[in-house]
């Protein structure tokens, strides 16, 4: 007879809880439904599978279940280790290191110092009005529409042409991005995300190669041309700080926004909130960012480590879905209901600890100004009647189709 999981793991019975959000049709509406699930589920739990690559080989995976262990598990890196964790490069069947989130210290403090004034809210000030050119841009082609597409129309598009600006790629070029993007991420084979993920590494080697030769004023260049104690950065590595630009600067604000239009074309008394008092937005993006923890990240048990009376091992994994946090009725009065005058808005949205998000303060200015020129420029939209919104929850938690009309 097969071993259990529980046996085969040593994990006590009441600490096995199988989620698989994938395949919850409640996740195809909303994965924080498929989240609110977990709400009687222990704080740590062993979820059995391997249908995550990572967790081949362990038998499943921890699930850290809430705000506070999350933020403990994010600020504790010495035991919960980021090394090698995206998968990205073990898709290609290699071993070099997204930079800097795949490193452990003291290599990742070296390198995150190196690029923090890249994202920094003085740098990030100077890039507004190009990103705001490009928000007003995208709502002018659709605006007189009566509608639209969101997520093809501005949701995608918006940041993904910020993080061209910053790339000092051509927009052109966006579509053939986007597609890539959609295929890592969720590609229905493994050998389709492969295949994209060898795609991306070639084009990044030809334009590190491009900005070696000819450097310009974008990130690349800074990277290319920059020293860690008076040494060219190694190869291997400034490839890994381009993938993590890559796979940061596309995916995670789309979704976000994803969901906070979505929630305002529901609930038409916030777009009111807005319009009738611009000065709110601000607060309205610190409570949407608090609402919709759209990433999931991952750790490696740098050691045998009793966690909260979970005892893990030595290379477990564990899964910490930020969305979770988001939805967590111990940190957050009506967790579930979005209210732009809550005074608690503190988040790990992205993330919390020496791995937070290095671009949030981008993220934040990409959102305020989505708010500030939709409101300014759209009327009251709603959802579009008969063709209802469609996420996912594979990957980071996204929307997929978003009908809006006004």
């Amino acid at each position: 007879m097969a071993t259990t999981v529980a046996e085969r793991r040593d994990v006590p019975a009441e600490l096995v809880h199988r989620w698989d959000p994938h395949n919850d049709p409640d996740a195809a509406a909303c994965p924080f439904l498929a989240g609110a699930k977990l709400k009687d589920a222990p704080p740590v739990f062993f979820n059995p599978g391997e249908e995550d690559a990572r967790a081949r080989g362990l038998g499943g995976m921890w699930i850290v279940n809430g705000y506070e262990l999350q933020r403990e598990v994010l600020l504790n890196a010495e035991v919960f280790s980021s090394y090698a964790i995206t998968g990205f490069a073990t898709l290609l069947g290699e071993d070099w290191l997204m930079t800097p989130i795949e490193l452990d210290q003291p290599e990742h403090t070296q390198y995150r110092m190196l690029l923090n004034p890249l994202f920094s809210p003085a740098r990030i000030n100077d890039l507004e009005v190009g990103v705001r050119q490009q928000a007003v841009e995208l709502i002018e082609k659709v605006r007189g529409n009566g509608g639209c597409e969101f997520m093809d129309a501005f949701g995608r598009p918006f940041p993904v042409g910020v993080f061209m600006r910053l790339m000092g790629l051509p927009l052109e070029e966006t579509p053939l991005f986007l597609q890539w993007e959609e295929e890592l991420l969720r590609g229905a084979t493994i050998a389709d995300r492969a295949a994209a993920a060898r795609a991306i590494k070639a084009y990044l080697l030809d334009l590190i190669a491009e900005r070696r030769a000819r450097p310009t004023n974008d990130m690349v260049s800074f990277v290319v041309t920059s020293t860690i104690d008076g040494k060219p950065i190694p190869d291997d590595r400034v490839l890994g700080i381009c993938c993590l630009f890559y796979v940061g600067g596309l995916d995670t604000v789309a979704a976000t926004l994803g969901f906070s239009f979505r929630e305002l074309a529901i609930r038409p008394e916030l777009q009111q909130q807005l319009r009738s008092n611009p000065a709110l937005i601000p607060d309205a993006v610190e409570e949407l960012i608090r609402a919709f923890g759209v990433v999931t990240t991952h750790r490696h048990l740098s050691r045998d480590y009793e966690f909260h009376g979970a005892r893990m091992k030595k290379g477990d994994l564990v899964a910490i879905t930020l969305g979770l946090a988001s939805r967590d009725g111990a940190e957050y009065a009506n967790p579930d209901v979005v209210d732009f005058r809550r005074e608690n808005t503190r988040n790990i949205s992205f993330s919390a600890g020496p791995h937070r998000c290095i671009g949030s303060h981008l993220a934040r200015r990409e959102i305020k100004i989505a708010l500030e020129e939709w409101m300014t420029r759209v009327p009251e939209f709603g959802l579009k009647p008969g063709d209802p919104p469609v996420a996912h929850s594979m990957g980071v938690w996204g929307v997929d189709h978003l009908p809006l009309v006004w």
